[in-house]
C-alpha cells in the first residue's frame, strides 16, 4: 500500500502552491456507454463529464456479441485530448470497464481481434454429452463458468480454431486501454478483472492453470495479474496511469462510503447487488458470486441478467398498445408511467411479476411470468408496480440467504433506473428494510476508478480515506 503524501482527507497547501496537480481523469468503458470524468482530488467534486454510447459490431456469427476495439480506443483518446489540456497538470488517470469480456493481443501488445463482450453466447452452444460449452467447462474445471466469461470464450475459440494467429495474450478492454496509454506491450490485469474470466482460485489469488490446461487451453496466453493498488505506467505527458479495475468493484468503491454497513444496488440496463463479505464464508446461494475486492477483502455480487431492461420492456409494450389504437406513440412513456404510479395506490391483491425475461446465469432458458391475475387487478398501474416489485425482489432474493439485514444501515442506490424512479426507490427501501441513499455524482464506476488512482499515487493513504469524498443527495 503506498504511503499518503497529503495526510487524511486534507492536502498540503504548500504543495498546491508549488503546482502539485489536483485533478484526476477517470475512464469507464461500459458495454452501452463510455465516459470520462475530471475530478477535483481534494474535494471529490466532479468538474466535467464526457460520454458517448458504445456500439456493437455486426457479428459474423449470430451468437457473438462483439465491439470495435479501435473505435473504443479512438473515443477514449478524444476524451483524454479534451480533458488533459483543459485541467492540466493532471495528478493521475484511473480506468475501469466492463468485466468478463476479452480481446486477443499479439507480441507487440496490439489488439488482433474485436472485443468479445460478456454478452457473447458462444458458451451456450451445444458441445458434448448433451452439455453446452459453458456447462462442460463447469464440470471439467470445477468452477461455475457462464457464457461470456473470458475463459469460457477462450475455450470455445480454442476448440473451434477461432483464436487469431500470432496471439500471445488476452485481456479486458480496460486493460488494453491502459496499455495504449502507457505504451506497455504486455497486459497487467488486476484481480478484480482477472477473476471475472473464470477458472480463478480466490484461495490462491491466481488462475487455476491445471484446470485450464486440462480443458485443452494454452495457459501461456494468461495475462500477468496483481492484487495491489498499482500504477501501471505513465502517458507520453508523464501522467501516472493506474492498473485498470473491474466496474463492479469500482462502482462499489465509488458509491459507498460506509462499506461495512451498506448494500449497493445498481439499476440501469441491467442490475446488480453488491456487499462486502462479512465473517466466515458460507455456501453461496445461486446467482451470487464472491469476487476479489481491494486491500485483501472480498465482495459478494449478484447480477440479474434483465434488471432495468425489464422496465424498458414494459414501456415498449405500452407504446405498442398506443400504436395499435391508431395513435402515434410518443418516443417515451416513462414520465406517464411514473405519473400514473404517483396517482394510484398498490392493490391489496397485487400482480406478481417474475422478471427473469433474459433467464439467469444458472438457467439461461428460464423466462419471466405474471401471476395472481384477476378481473380487478389487471390494470396498467398494477402491471407497472408489479414489474418494479419484481425487479426489487430479484435483487433482494440474492441477498436474503446471506442474512445481512441486521447489519445493513443503508441501501446505496445508483444508476438511472433508480435515480429517475421515486417509486422504485420506495419499493427497494421497503424490501431491504433500509433507507435509500443516492450518490451526488452519477458516474459511480468512474469515480471509484478515480479514488483507486488517487490512492495509487499516494494522494490518499487508503481507499477508505479516499472514500470519505463520497457524498449523497440531501447531505449538508
Amino acid at each position: 500500500m503506498p504511503g499518503g503524501i497529503f495526510g487524511g482527507n486534507e492536502f498540503d497547501e504548500s504543495m498546491m502552491r508549488k503546482g502539485t496537480p489536483m485533478t484526476v481523469i477517470a475512464l469507464d468503458i461500459g458495454t452501452t456507454k463510455i465516459c470520462a470524468i475530471a475530478v477535483d482530488a481534494p474535494s471529490g467534486r466532479v468538474l466535467e463529464v464526457l460520454s458517448q454510447n458504445n456500439t456493437f459490431l455486426p457479428a459474423p456469427k449470430p451468437w457473438e456479441r462483439i465491439q470495435d476495439v479501435s473505435a473504443i480506443c479512438t473515443l477514449i483518446q478524444s476524451f483524454c485530448d479534451a480533458l488533459i489540456p483543459k485541467y492540466s497538470p493532471i495528478l493521475c488517470i484511473g480506468i475501469t470497464g466492463q468485466m468478463h469480456g476479452i480481446l486477443y493481443l499479439n507480441s507487440k501488445g496490439e489488439a488482433i481481434s474485436p472485443l468479445y463482450t460478456w454478452q457473447d453466447e458462444s458458451g451456450l452452444l451445444p458441445y458434448k454429452d448433451g452439455l453446452s460449452y459453458s456447462q462442460y467447462l463447469t464440470h471439467s474445471s470445477g468452477y461455475p463458468m457462464a457464457s461470456g466469461y473470458g475463459i469460457t470464450t477462450l475455450f470455445c475459440h480454442t476448440l473451434s480454431g477461432a483464436i487469431p494467429a500470432g496471439t500471445s495474450a488476452f485481456c479486458t478492454i480496460q486493460d488494453y486501454v491502459a496499455m495504449r496509454l502507457t505504451g506497455r506491450t504486455r497486459p497487467l490485469v488486476h484481480t478484480t478483472n482477472a477473476a471475472s474470466f473464470g477458472c480463478f482460485s480466490l484461495a490462491s489469488g491466481a488462475f487455476d492453470v491445471r484446470a485450464i490446461q486440462k480443458a485443452g487451453m494454452d495457459a501461456g496466453l494468461l495475462p500477468e495479474i496483481t492484487e495491489d493498488i498499482r500504477i501501471l505506467g505513465e502517458t507520453k505527458e508523464g501522467i501516472p496511469v493506474a492498473v485498470a479495475i473491474g466496474d463492479n468493484q469500482a462502482s462499489f468503491l465509488g458509491a459507498v462510503n460506509a462499506p461495512e454497513e451498506s448494500v449497493l444496488v445498481n439499476i440501469g440496463t441491467g442490475s446488480q447487488v453488491s456487499f462486502l463479505a462479512r465473517g466466515s464464508e458460507k455456501p453461496l446461494p445461486k446467482g451470487l458470486e464472491l469476487r476479489p475486492y481491494f486491500e485483501g477483502r472480498y465482495l459478494y455480487a449478484g447480477s440479474p441478467l434483465c434488471g432495468g431492461s425489464a422496465y424498458a420492456l414494459l414501456e415498449r409494450f405500452f407504446r405498442s398498445v398506443v400504436s395499435m389504437a391508431g395513435i402515434e406513440a410518443p418516443q417515451s412513456l416513462y414520465d406517464k408511467m411514473d405519473e400514473l404510479l404517483r396517482r394510484t395506490q398498490e392493490d391489496h391483491h397485487p400482480l406478481k411479476v417474475y422478471t427473469q425475461f433474459s433467464g439467469t446465469r444458472e438457467q439461461p432458458q428460464a423466462r419471466g411470468r405474471i401471476e395472481n391475475i384477476s378481473y380487478d387487478n389487471f390494470t396498467p398501474e398494477n402491471l407497472i408496480r408489479g414489474f418494479l416489485n419484481g425487479m426489487a425482489q430479484e435483487l433482494y432474493a440474492l441477498v436474503e440467504p446471506m442474512q445481512i439485514q441486521s447489519s445493513t444501515d443503508f441501501l446505496i442506490a445508483s444508476g438511472n433506473g433508480v435515480r429517475k424512479n421515486l417509486t422504485l426507490r420506495q419499493i427497494l427501501s421497503q424490501r431491504f428494510q433500509a433507507p435509500v441513499k443516492i450518490p451526488r455524482h452519477r458516474e459511480e464506476a468512474a469515480f471509484g476508478a478515480a479514488l483507486y488512482a488517487m490512492t495509487g499515487v499516494g494522494f490518499y493513504i487508503s481507499l477508505k480515506n479516499a472514500g470519505a469524498l463520497i457524498q449523497y443527495e440531501g447531505d449538508e
